[in-house]
């Protein structure tokens, strides 16, 4: 029953979406694509495969929602990701469903349509966001794993692994600097107790070439302190 009350909130996320778009023609649609260039692919201080990674993402925008498609490729084949998306953004708030697809490098029991939670490569993840405002200034972010073989504990039961987020940005020297700390309430996917397990700060800038074209870049330095790893990262966006 899990696996149809997972596809069940993924189906009415998608035809949410699609509602959206008929009902109102004169909303404002937008499609967007850019390509990321990464030192090692980061998520939530966890590091996955050994090389530099190219991260397309593909993104469609109609009134409030987006929905699309990320992907991140190591040059080395170590690691792989498809991830599909739908979110819904209002000024202060933003809530999205992911599907994280992480196929084996060989693609060794990675069946795109297997969605046997026992097996399956998919995870799905259920986020909430508060984005902040002037008066209070620091984002706030929610996340859920409800769904995947990745979430489930030796007894074989979905663990359902909270994660929290705080963010904040300011400026110093005209470069805008993101700080997020990051933590898990409970025992599961990111840690065996409750505990911090990310510590970050993320430098933006532009490299510019012309008075017409400057190339986005951001360096990042993410600690976790539960698995003790410290990885400084670079990336630009084409």
């Amino acid at each position: 029953m899990r696996i149809f009350r997972s596809l069940l909130l993924l189906s009415m996320a998608v035809l949410l979406t699609f509602s959206a778009q008929a009902s109102n023609e004169s909303k404002k649609k937008d499609v967007s694509l850019s390509v990321d260039v990464v030192s090692r692919h980061v998520w939530r201080a966890r590091f996955s495969g050994n090389a530099p990674c190219i991260e397309p993402t593909l993104n469609f925008q109609t009134g409030k929602f987006s929905y699309g498609v990320w992907g991140s490729y190591a040059l080395d084949e170590s690691y792989q990701e498809v991830d599909f998306y739908v979110s819904y953004n209002t000024a202060l708030f933003q809530f999205s469903l992911y599907d994280f697809y992480c196929p084996n490098v060989d693609f060794e029991d990675s069946k795109f349509f297997d969605f046997d939670s026992d097996k399956s490569v998919h995870f799905f993840d259920a986020v909430a966001k508060y984005k902040g405002c002037e008066k209070f200034p620091i984002s706030i972010m929610t996340s859920v794993l409800f769904y995947g073989e990745y979430d489930r504990d030796a007894d074989n039961d979905q663990r359902y692994s909270t994660y929290v987020e705080l963010g904040y940005s300011n400026f110093i020297g005209g470069k805008k600097v993101a700080w997020a700390l990051g933590m898990t309430p409970a025992k599961g996917f990111y840690a065996d107790k409750m505990n911090v397990v990310n510590m970050g700060m993320t430098v933006y800038d532009q490299i510019k070439f012309s008075e017409q074209y400057a190339l986005p870049v951001r360096a990042g330095i993410s600690l976790n302190p539960v698995s003790e790893r410290l990885l400084f990262s670079l990336a630009f966006t084409l």
